[in-house]
């Protein structure tokens, strides 16, 4: 695990964002930046992507859609990877998308905790003004075996219901399969687990059909009960290359064709063949680290969670004045560079203009 990582992963519970109720300037701000404000009324038509495999589900993305990733560490990975989102980006060159990660570790249907005064996922939807997202869900909650699938659709059921209310469009996600890395020294074995990962895979494809939502299934295309060809994970930590084996999956199954062009994996940091998409990745990457300390900053506990008040979070020279969120303002400019650098690459990455 790279200190990056390690990093966030000690720092996970300290956070914020352009989220905070206390910050109305972060929040008025965030409509011209990296999540940048949409009339879905006014849009055009969604153009359908490249012709999708037989299997795969209907996917278009419109001009000016914003896109948020919603799940546990496989989304949170994937922020720092970018894998996904370069897929997606070289496939809607031209559409002006934007793409906000809101992942967190130990998301589960059930529950997103968070930090005293962190807003939930739906105010990060509308605060961002997401119009699609992508869950992926089932992954931890299968642990709780066969009978825990009941209990699990209702409150992705639920979550749904709450979640459509500011982004109507869905996409689900099946988890990907339990490779043999994530076998404990005793205990279960990967296809046990996978066992039941089937069942919750199952029923996040029902959920998807029955609530007429397109389903990208992980699960299935990489390996199903007898899990990946390949190993995914380290020790059950997403490694880079399994989340290009897992943005490749998406891909076909989304039917972006543009997948077709980033070529396999290679290298410890799973990087594309095509250098036009790997420096697209990298853009991705640069943007999204930025993403990250915007949106989940090392002290949230002073930027607006349980101590706003003390001395040290306010001016020394104006105690009326707080100093850290008009700094935190200033990761806005540095945003929007790296966004329009990744907008830059995708255009070049497909030759459109």
């Amino acid at each position: 695990m790279n200190l990056h990582v390690l990093s966030r992963r000690l720092t996970g519970f300290c956070a914020f964002a352009i989220l905070c109720g206390g910050m109305p300037g972060a929040v008025a701000n965030v409509g011209r930046s990296a999540c940048p404000p949409t009339d879905v009324a006014a849009r055009p038509a969604p153009q359908r992507a490249a012709t999708a495999p037989d299997h795969a589900v209907s996917f278009s993305l419109r001009e000016g859609d914003v896109v948020a990733f919603i799940g546990g560490e496989w989304v949170v990975q994937e922020l720092e990877t970018g894998h996904l989102e370069s897929l997606l980006a070289a496939s809607f060159p031209a559409h002006g998308v934007r793409f906000c990660n809101l992942g967190w570790e130990g998301d589960t249907v059930f529950e997103q905790p968070r930090d005293v005064n962190f807003p939930g996922i739906l105010e990060e939807l509308r605060r961002t003004k997401a119009t699609v997202a992508f869950l992926q869900f089932g992954g931890q909650e299968s642990r709780a075996g066969r009978e825990g699938v009941p209990g699990f659709v209702a409150a992705y059921e639920r979550l749904c219901d709450e979640l459509i209310k500011q982004t109507p469009r869905l996409v689900l996600v099946t988890p990907p399969p339990v490779d043999k890395s994530s076998d404990p020294p005793s205990g279960r074995d990967a296809r046990s687990r996978n066992a039941d990962m089937a069942l919750y895979a199952a029923a996040v494809r029902d959920l998807a059909k029955r609530r007429g939502y397109p389903c990208v299934d992980l699960f299935s295309e990489l390996g199903s009960i007898e899990g990946p060809a390949d190993l995914l994970t380290d020790h059950g930590i997403p490694t880079p290359r399994g989340q290009a084996r897992v943005a490749l999956a998406a891909a076909h199954q989304l039917g972006l064709a543009q997948a077709a062009h980033g070529g396999a994996p290679a290298g410890p940091d799973a990087h594309w063949a095509s250098p036009e998409m790997e420096s697209l990745r990298q853009a991705v990457v640069a943007k999204n680290r930025l993403w990250f300390r915007y949106h989940r900053p090392t002290n949230w506990a002073f930027l607006g969670g349980d101590r706003t008040s003390v001395p040290s979070s306010h001016d020394h020279r104006d105690p009326a004045v707080r100093w850290f969120p008009a700094e935190m303002e200033q990761y806005l400019l540095l945003i929007d560079q790296a966004q329009a650098r990744a907008d830059e690459l995708a255009r070049g990455a497909t030759g459109a203009k």
